[in-house]
Protein backbone atom coordinates (compact mmCIF):
# COMPACT_ATOMS: atom_id res chain seq x y z
CA UNK A 1 0.00 0.00 0.00
CA UNK A 2 2.82 2.45 1.03
CA UNK A 3 4.26 1.58 -2.43
CA UNK A 4 1.31 2.77 -4.33
CA UNK A 5 0.70 5.81 -2.58
CA UNK A 6 4.19 6.92 -3.34
CA UNK A 7 4.07 6.48 -6.94
CA UNK A 8 3.77 9.54 -9.06
CA UNK A 9 1.81 9.50 -12.38
CA UNK A 10 4.40 10.31 -14.66
CA UNK A 11 4.42 7.30 -15.95
CA UNK A 12 0.91 7.21 -17.13
CA UNK A 13 -0.62 4.45 -14.88
CA UNK A 14 1.85 1.83 -15.75
CA UNK A 15 3.56 1.90 -11.97
CA UNK A 16 0.16 1.46 -10.33
CA UNK A 17 -0.50 -1.62 -12.12
CA UNK A 18 1.76 -3.26 -9.81
CA UNK A 19 0.33 -1.47 -6.48
CA UNK A 20 -1.72 -3.70 -4.78
CA UNK A 21 -5.09 -6.15 -5.62
CA UNK A 22 -8.52 -4.53 -6.69
CA UNK A 23 -10.56 -5.82 -3.39
CA UNK A 24 -7.58 -4.10 -1.33
CA UNK A 25 -4.23 -3.44 0.24
CA UNK A 26 -2.78 -6.88 0.85
CA UNK A 27 0.66 -7.58 -0.19
CA UNK A 28 1.04 -8.75 -3.85
CA UNK A 29 3.56 -10.85 -4.80
CA UNK A 30 7.17 -10.44 -4.27
CA UNK A 31 7.79 -10.12 -7.90
CA UNK A 32 5.35 -7.24 -8.34
CA UNK A 33 6.17 -5.79 -5.58
CA UNK A 34 9.49 -5.26 -6.91
CA UNK A 35 8.73 -4.15 -10.15
CA UNK A 36 6.69 -1.59 -8.13
CA UNK A 37 9.24 -0.37 -6.23
CA UNK A 38 11.58 -0.33 -9.80
CA UNK A 39 8.82 2.14 -11.47
CA UNK A 40 9.39 4.24 -8.08
CA UNK A 41 12.96 4.28 -7.96
CA UNK A 42 12.49 5.39 -11.87
CA UNK A 43 10.18 8.43 -10.62
CA UNK A 44 12.61 9.53 -8.04
CA UNK A 45 15.43 9.32 -10.72
CA UNK A 46 17.45 6.51 -8.89
CA UNK A 47 17.92 5.00 -12.72
CA UNK A 48 20.36 2.24 -11.94
CA UNK A 49 18.43 1.09 -9.39
CA UNK A 50 15.11 1.25 -11.37
CA UNK A 51 17.64 -0.88 -14.29
CA UNK A 52 18.26 -3.29 -11.25
CA UNK A 53 15.06 -4.18 -10.35
CA UNK A 54 14.14 -4.58 -13.99
CA UNK A 55 16.88 -6.93 -14.56
CA UNK A 56 16.02 -9.38 -11.44
CA UNK A 57 12.64 -9.37 -12.65
CA UNK A 58 13.30 -10.37 -16.12
CA UNK A 59 16.58 -12.98 -14.49
CA UNK A 60 14.27 -14.57 -12.18
CA UNK A 61 10.72 -14.80 -14.10
CA UNK A 62 11.80 -16.06 -17.49
CA UNK A 63 8.06 -16.70 -18.16
CA UNK A 64 6.53 -13.95 -15.59
CA UNK A 65 3.32 -12.03 -16.62
CA UNK A 66 4.87 -8.89 -15.98
CA UNK A 67 8.17 -9.09 -18.58
CA UNK A 68 6.64 -6.67 -20.97
CA UNK A 69 6.46 -4.07 -17.92
CA UNK A 70 10.20 -5.06 -16.79
CA UNK A 71 11.73 -4.55 -20.19
CA UNK A 72 9.79 -1.29 -20.65
CA UNK A 73 10.92 -0.39 -17.33
CA UNK A 74 14.39 -1.29 -17.98
CA UNK A 75 14.17 0.41 -21.28
CA UNK A 76 12.63 3.88 -20.13
CA UNK A 77 15.56 3.41 -17.23
CA UNK A 78 18.27 3.24 -19.76
CA UNK A 79 17.17 6.23 -21.71
CA UNK A 80 17.46 8.41 -18.85
CA UNK A 81 21.15 7.39 -18.32
CA UNK A 82 22.07 8.01 -22.04
CA UNK A 83 22.22 4.17 -23.27
CA UNK A 84 20.04 4.51 -26.33
CA UNK A 85 21.03 1.49 -28.09
CA UNK A 86 20.50 -0.75 -24.80
CA UNK A 87 17.01 0.96 -24.53
CA UNK A 88 16.15 1.03 -28.34
CA UNK A 89 16.75 -3.21 -27.92
CA UNK A 90 14.77 -3.04 -25.04
CA UNK A 91 11.86 -1.07 -26.05
CA UNK A 92 11.14 -3.75 -28.56
CA UNK A 93 11.43 -6.31 -26.71
CA UNK A 94 8.52 -5.02 -24.31
CA UNK A 95 6.60 -4.55 -27.61
CA UNK A 96 6.94 -7.99 -29.07
CA UNK A 97 6.02 -9.63 -25.39
CA UNK A 98 2.79 -7.20 -24.80
CA UNK A 99 -0.29 -8.04 -25.05
CA UNK A 100 -1.23 -4.57 -23.81
CA UNK A 101 -2.08 -1.59 -26.12
CA UNK A 102 -0.72 0.80 -23.31
CA UNK A 103 2.28 -0.51 -22.75
CA UNK A 104 2.98 -0.76 -26.80
CA UNK A 105 1.70 2.68 -27.02
CA UNK A 106 4.62 3.74 -24.14
CA UNK A 107 7.00 1.98 -25.76
CA UNK A 108 6.58 3.09 -29.52
CA UNK A 109 6.16 6.72 -28.13
CA UNK A 110 9.92 6.25 -26.54
CA UNK A 111 11.50 5.04 -29.44
CA UNK A 112 10.06 8.10 -31.48
CA UNK A 113 11.63 10.43 -28.69
CA UNK A 114 14.57 8.69 -28.96
CA UNK A 115 14.71 9.04 -32.58
CA UNK A 116 14.13 12.64 -32.73
CA UNK A 117 16.09 13.52 -30.50
CA UNK A 118 18.71 12.28 -32.60
CA UNK A 119 17.35 13.53 -35.63
CA UNK A 120 16.21 10.91 -37.56
CA UNK A 121 12.70 12.25 -38.24
CA UNK A 122 11.60 9.75 -40.87
CA UNK A 123 12.19 7.00 -37.94
CA UNK A 124 10.48 8.96 -35.28
CA UNK A 125 7.37 9.67 -37.21
CA UNK A 126 7.20 5.73 -37.96
CA UNK A 127 7.19 4.67 -34.64
CA UNK A 128 4.64 7.79 -33.31
CA UNK A 129 2.46 6.74 -35.85
CA UNK A 130 2.64 2.77 -34.43
CA UNK A 131 2.17 4.90 -31.19
CA UNK A 132 -1.18 6.46 -32.20
CA UNK A 133 -2.16 2.82 -33.84
CA UNK A 134 -2.09 1.48 -30.23
CA UNK A 135 -4.73 3.92 -29.16
CA UNK A 136 -7.31 1.28 -28.65
CA UNK A 137 -9.99 3.53 -29.96
CA UNK A 138 -9.37 6.55 -27.55
CA UNK A 139 -8.91 10.13 -28.79
CA UNK A 140 -5.16 10.62 -29.21
CA UNK A 141 -3.00 12.77 -27.15
CA UNK A 142 -2.48 16.59 -28.74
CA UNK A 143 1.21 16.25 -27.51
CA UNK A 144 1.34 12.79 -29.58
CA UNK A 145 -0.23 14.13 -32.89
CA UNK A 146 2.14 17.10 -32.44
CA UNK A 147 5.44 15.44 -32.23
CA UNK A 148 4.33 13.31 -35.12
CA UNK A 149 3.01 16.23 -37.34
CA UNK A 150 6.66 17.76 -36.46
CA UNK A 151 8.28 14.83 -37.68
CA UNK A 152 6.56 14.55 -40.38
CA UNK A 153 7.13 18.73 -41.07
CA UNK A 154 11.33 18.12 -40.12
CA UNK A 155 11.64 15.19 -42.65
CA UNK A 156 10.31 17.55 -45.26
CA UNK A 157 6.95 15.60 -45.65
CA UNK A 158 4.77 18.79 -45.09
CA UNK A 159 1.44 17.89 -46.77
CA UNK A 160 1.24 14.90 -44.57
CA UNK A 161 1.93 16.89 -41.23
CA UNK A 162 -1.15 18.26 -41.77
CA UNK A 163 -3.30 16.09 -40.73
CA UNK A 164 -2.23 15.07 -37.20
CA UNK A 165 -1.03 18.48 -36.59
CA UNK A 166 -5.15 19.36 -37.38
CA UNK A 167 -6.25 17.05 -34.84
CA UNK A 168 -3.44 18.26 -32.30
CA UNK A 169 -5.89 21.34 -32.67
CA UNK A 170 -8.98 20.19 -32.80
CA UNK A 171 -8.43 17.52 -29.87
CA UNK A 172 -7.31 19.34 -27.33
CA UNK A 173 -7.85 23.37 -28.27
CA UNK A 174 -5.98 26.37 -25.98
CA UNK A 175 -2.70 23.36 -24.78
CA UNK A 176 0.37 24.35 -25.43
CA UNK A 177 0.66 21.09 -27.80
CA UNK A 178 -2.73 22.94 -30.26
CA UNK A 179 -1.02 26.04 -30.04
CA UNK A 180 2.15 24.49 -31.33
CA UNK A 181 0.33 22.91 -34.02
CA UNK A 182 -1.16 25.70 -34.72
CA UNK A 183 2.18 27.62 -35.79
CA UNK A 184 3.54 24.24 -37.34
CA UNK A 185 0.41 24.09 -39.05
CA UNK A 186 0.52 27.92 -41.09
CA UNK A 187 4.46 26.77 -41.79
CA UNK A 188 4.97 25.62 -45.19
CA UNK A 189 8.81 25.26 -45.49
CA UNK A 190 12.08 26.42 -42.30
CA UNK A 191 13.84 29.85 -42.59
CA UNK A 192 16.91 31.15 -40.98
CA UNK A 193 15.99 33.94 -38.85
CA UNK A 194 18.59 36.45 -38.01
CA UNK A 195 16.37 38.60 -35.39
CA UNK A 196 13.33 39.87 -34.35
CA UNK A 197 12.24 43.51 -33.53
CA UNK A 198 9.70 46.04 -32.45
CA UNK A 199 10.73 48.89 -34.98
CA UNK A 200 10.20 48.42 -38.72
CA UNK A 201 13.46 50.68 -39.55
CA UNK A 202 15.55 48.18 -37.25
CA UNK A 203 14.41 45.41 -39.08
CA UNK A 204 15.20 46.86 -42.56
CA UNK A 205 18.41 48.40 -41.46
CA UNK A 206 19.51 44.57 -40.38
CA UNK A 207 19.10 43.40 -44.02
CA UNK A 208 20.94 46.20 -45.31
CA UNK A 209 24.00 45.15 -43.17
CA UNK A 210 23.42 42.10 -44.17
CA UNK A 211 23.46 42.89 -47.92
CA UNK A 212 26.62 43.82 -47.17
CA UNK A 213 27.99 40.33 -46.10
CA UNK A 214 26.61 38.80 -49.63
CA UNK A 215 23.24 37.78 -47.75
CA UNK A 216 19.66 38.66 -49.17
CA UNK A 217 16.82 38.26 -46.44
CA UNK A 218 13.31 40.02 -45.86
CA UNK A 219 11.40 41.88 -42.89
CA UNK A 220 8.13 39.01 -42.39
CA UNK A 221 5.33 41.05 -39.44
CA UNK A 222 4.10 38.92 -37.08
CA UNK A 223 1.82 38.60 -34.58
CA UNK A 224 3.78 37.05 -31.26
CA UNK A 225 2.05 37.36 -28.02
CA UNK A 226 -0.27 40.29 -28.76
CA UNK A 227 2.25 42.80 -30.36
CA UNK A 228 3.61 43.51 -33.95
CA UNK A 229 7.35 41.89 -34.18
CA UNK A 230 9.82 42.40 -37.60
CA UNK A 231 11.36 39.67 -38.12
CA UNK A 232 14.71 39.24 -40.50
CA UNK A 233 14.38 36.14 -42.37
CA UNK A 234 15.99 34.18 -45.27
CA UNK A 235 16.33 31.31 -47.02
CA UNK A 236 13.10 28.29 -48.23
CA UNK A 237 14.56 24.86 -46.54
CA UNK A 238 12.03 22.04 -46.68
CA UNK A 239 13.65 20.09 -44.43
CA UNK A 240 15.18 20.88 -41.16
CA UNK A 241 18.63 19.32 -41.51
CA UNK A 242 18.81 21.46 -44.82
CA UNK A 243 17.91 24.61 -42.52
CA UNK A 244 20.41 23.49 -39.76
CA UNK A 245 23.00 23.23 -42.45
CA UNK A 246 22.84 26.64 -44.05
CA UNK A 247 22.59 27.97 -40.20
CA UNK A 248 25.71 26.67 -39.35
CA UNK A 249 27.34 28.29 -42.14
CA UNK A 250 26.57 31.62 -41.33
CA UNK A 251 26.82 31.06 -37.76
CA UNK A 252 30.30 32.49 -37.47
CA UNK A 253 29.11 35.71 -38.35
CA UNK A 254 25.61 35.23 -36.88
CA UNK A 255 25.93 33.47 -33.89
CA UNK A 256 22.33 34.54 -32.66
CA UNK A 257 20.95 33.15 -35.74
CA UNK A 258 17.92 30.33 -35.28
CA UNK A 259 16.08 28.07 -37.34
CA UNK A 260 12.18 28.37 -37.82
CA UNK A 261 9.37 26.86 -39.88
Amino acid sequence: MAIRCKIRRALGGLAAVFAMPLAGCAAPPSHTASLSQGFNAYTQRQYAQASQVARAYIAGNPNGTQLDYAYYLLGIANESRGRFTLAHGEFLRSIALTHRDSVRRKAYKALGDMAYTRTHYNTAATYYQSALSAMDGRTPPAPLLFRLGASLQDAGHWGQARQPLSEAISFAPGTPAAQNASQRLAATHFSLQYGAFLVNGSAWAMVGQMRTTQLSAMVVPAVVAGRTLYLVQSGNFSTLSAAMAARSAVSRNYPQVIVVP
